[in-house]
């Protein structure tokens, strides 16, 4: 009967309704009391609609929609619908949603949110075991950023009724406060998503993953477990980027208080974001039950006149500055309240204050940011924690076995070894080094021991033996230090009488309380006998060096190592330096040196040189010889050199020794400077003095380092210059100024043809000479215009005037320059352009 009922009505209006528009919801219900063997619930269910973008149809088809309650067993695997509520005539609504979080907004989104109430009493047969009330619908808005195929994915609401053998009165938690319908981009949203219990119970609030729901088929049960009592499917998080934990984009995330259910976020992305929250609740520290709510938030932008918001860190620790960062808009003024009860003194005007919490404890920090007209407050809650040190005991030293026991000063937090091992103790039975950390988030102290393995062990090395040709008793010293020394023999002296051939052991108490002991076997043998000497030799010649051993009891047996890499008893070098022999018998070793040295000639005939011009040089050694032999076969103890070339002398000193020595003579031929000979110049004449080309440095008795200058002057003028031999030649010139070095008179022709055949084909042609003085030429036509000007006698007319032929004419010039008299002359006249 009441099954397949209830699966008949149910699909009828939901394929009709099916359609985005559901914002978000919850379920919860009040105990009413029992009677004739029911009890009796108030069932409240709370539909939050779009109202802006939602479909109508849909929107109506709600209120043909059920609750459905299931009875469970006491193993929570076996269920049974016990009925089902349908709902079209006790539909309440819509009321508009005009909750905000924002005081000094200008401009707010154009969000619609609608509320719609379905409230009814049920009547369900008392069962030990309890129910669950569902409701499920579809669907949500399409535009959900957060989950995967919102459009398809439909909502369940569910609440369970825990059995009446353990809790016959139970009332669900209600939340306090409905969302807002909207949030702002980057602004902080504090909401007190706080519930109440009518019965008292414990609630604690937890983020949570809401339901789908189909909505097309009847209500989903599945397999239920104790701490999950229905089995619907979950929505899916666009797994990428949201889960359980980070279910909306925000900087810092959403958070929830588990004590007061206060939610914190900012939000950092523009979207639809689908939240759940959950309210569980306790009794006598046991679970019943828990309400869900799950809603969607639409974040946009927002303006504001002022908006109060700053950040900081959630936990910190006592004695640290927390570092408050203002991130307020549009704010002149502000005031900020640290949360400590009873402490005038816990506030601050600045815009980015600082203030240091001496107690732990969970403080609630408001911001006031004001402008003339409007105040915003943000509130945040912090967690101070009581900060702490640890320390553990000083670094020591161990001996080889030790066992530790390790324990943090601290006690009831968590604990950290490098080990890996989490307890507050730990045992040590090696040597290193081992660190802690203990924490209560964010607050961390760490300190660190170092155990050091003892490594000052008594070590006499091998059996000592002792290399000599007969037995002499002598006292023998191991490693000094040791507080106490324990011989074989009896004795605790630091050194013992050795007075036999015998083995030894010793046993020692070192300065950290740990014992050692080794053994010492003393033992007699002939050492090797070998002669090396100090030797000065000549150039190009070699040395034996003798590393023989002379012992004839162990010569047979002996090995030899030279530092040149020769194994061989003797060898045969010739060059200077120190030559070492390390011979070693079956156990005696020793070492023997000969330092190798030149017998020092101190020929030195110096360093290559070279002339410029003429050779000429007398060459001797600085110290007397046996013979000299010179290049030309000459044996005289000097040698004059007047031509280029190399120059050899080959010695022989008083011990034998021959060596050679040689020079190079390079000879450049010498270079004129260049300057020319002396001249005379007009008074008003430049010179233009020019030295040799291609030399590597010039320089004038006038300062100048150019190869050449300019001089209007008279007088002596000299060049130095060097060539790319580096040979110096100096040059010298006189120049003497007179007003008759040219004529100052100036010949003007009376005509010129100017037809490029390369004769008379310029006007004036190059009558003056010294283009060094003033100088200006003009050319007129028959009717007063120039035609043509110079200020260069180089310049001069060729017939051409505006691109064109100057016509056959009479032409007038007029010509001012300064004479070689250093005097102004001015001439004027008439000349015939011919063609």
């Amino acid at each position: 009967g009441l099954k397949p009922l209830f699966l008949s009505i149910f699909l009828m209006f939901v394929f009709r309704s099916f359609a985005s528009h559901i914002v978000g919801g919850e379920i919860f219900y009040k105990y009413l009391g029992t009677s004739n063997g029911n009890v009796n619930y108030n069932v409240k269910v709370y539909l939050y609609i779009d109202c802006l973008n939602g479909n109508q149809s849909a929107i109506d088809g709600d209120a043909q929609s059920y609750i459905v309650a299931f009875k469970y067993d006491a193993t929570y695997r076996a269920y049974t619908m016990m009925n089902s509520y349908f709902l079209s005539k006790v539909r309440k609504g819509p009321e508009r949603v005009t909750d905000f979080s924002y005081k000094c907004i200008k401009s707010k989104p154009n969000a619609c949110v609608d509320k719609y109430t379905f409230s009814i009493d049920i009547s369900l047969p008392i069962n030990k075991d309890g129910y669950v009330i569902s409701y499920e619908r579809c669907c949500r808005n399409n535009g959900i950023s957060n989950i995967v195929n919102p459009s398809s994915t439909g909502a369940t609401y569910w609440t369970k009724i825990p059995g009446a053998k353990d809790y016959p009165v139970n009332s669900s938690p209600v939340f306090k406060s409905r969302p807002p319908n909207f949030l702002c981009l980057n602004s902080p949203f504090l909401f007190d998503h706080s519930a109440t219990d009518a019965d008292g119970d414990s609630l604690v609030y937890e983020l949570c993953t809401p339901y789908h729901g189909d909505g097309t088929t009847q209500p989903m049960g599945g397999t239920p477990s104790v701490t999950n009592p229905i089995d619907y499917k979950l929505i899916t998080w666009q797994k990428s980027v949201y889960n359980v934990n980070n279910q909306i984009d925000g900087v810092p995330t959403l958070t929830i208080n588990r004590v007061n259910g206060k939610i914190y976020l900012v939000p950092s992305r523009i979207g639809l974001f689908v939240i759940g929250i959950r309210v569980l609740e306790f009794r006598k520290g046991k679970y019943i039950g828990e309400t869900r709510r799950d809603y969607q938030f639409n974040v946009d932008n927002c303006v504001f006149d002022v908006l109060s918001s700053f950040s900081v860190p959630y936990y910190n620790c006592t004695g640290n500055t927390v570092i408050f960062k203002n991130q307020s808009l549009g704010a002149n003024e502000f005031k900020w309240d640290f949360g400590v009860e009873n402490d005038k003194m816990d506030t601050s005007l600045l815009k980015d204050p600082q203030f240091t919490y001496k107690q732990p404890g969970i403080y609630t920090v408001k911001l006031i940011a004001r402008v003339t007209i409007c105040s915003d407050t943000a509130e945040f809650e912090i967690n101070v924690k009581k900060n702490f040190v640890t320390k553990l005991p000083r670094d020591s030293v161990v001996c080889d076995t030790f066992n530790r026991l390790l324990v943090a000063d601290v006690a009831n937090k968590n604990y950290l070894w490098n080990t890996g091992e989490t307890s507050r103790a730990i045992k040590v039975t090696r040597a290193g080094v081992y660190s802690i950390a203990v924490s209560d988030l964010p607050c961390i102290a760490r300190d660190t021991i170092e155990f050091f393995k003892d490594l000052d062990k008594i070590d006499i090395k091998s059996d000592s033996v002792i290399c000599k040709d007969s037995f002499v008793q002598f006292y023998f010293t191991p490693k000094k230090g040791y507080k106490k020394y324990w011989w074989s023999d009896g004795t605790t002296n630091a050194s013992i009488l050795v007075t036999k051939l015998d083995k030894y052991w010793v046993e020692v108490l070192d300065k950290y309380g740990c014992t050692s002991r080794d053994t010492v076997d003393f033992v007699l043998y002939p050492p090797p006998n070998i002669r090396l000497h100090d030797t000065l030799f000549c150039r190009n010649t070699s040395v034996f060096l003798d590393g023989v051993n002379y012992n004839v009891k162990t010569i047979s047996e002996t090995n030899y190592w030279w530092n040149n890499g020769q194994r061989s008893p003797n060898i045969t070098v010739n060059l200077p330096g120190l030559y070492t022999v390390k011979v070693r018998n079956k156990y005696c070793t020793i070492y023997d040196s000969a330092q190798l040295d030149y017998i020092v000639t101190g020929l030195e005939l110096g360093n290559d040189t070279f002339y410029c011009g003429p050779v000429h040089r007398f060459l001797r050694p600085k110290q007397h010889y046996s013979k000299y032999l010179w290049q030309d076969n000459s044996i005289n103890s000097t040698h004059l050199a007047q031509t280029p070339g190399m120059k050899k002398v080959t010695i022989t000193t008083t011990e034998g020794c021959i060596e050679s020595d040689s020079l190079f003579l390079t000879q450049f031929p010498m270079q004129d400077a260049g300057l020319g000979n002396d001249t005379v110049i007009c008074l008003s004449a430049k010179l233009l003095l020019e030295a040799a080309p291609n030399m590597s440095n010039y320089f004038w008795n006038t300062g100048a380092t150019s190869r050449s200058i300019q001089v209007k002057d008279g007088g002596k003028y000299m060049v130095t210059v060097m060539n790319e031999n580096n040979c110096i030649v100096s040059d010298t010139i006189e120049i003497k100024e007179s007003g008759d070095a040219l004529p100052s008179a100036l010949y003007m022709p009376n005509a010129f043809t100017p037809n490029d055949d390369g004769n008379n084909d310029l006007f004036p042609g190059r009558q003056y000479k010294d283009p060094g003085t003033d100088y200006l030429l003009r050319i007129y036509n028959k009717w007063g215009e120039v035609i043509f000007e110079s200020q260069q006698p180089d310049i001069q007319w060729n017939g051409v005037y505006k691109g064109e032929l100057s016509p056959p004419d009479v032409y007038l010039f007029y010509v001012k320059y300064m004479g070689c008299d250093e005097a102004p002359h001015w001439v004027r006249g008439t000349f015939n352009l011919l063609r």
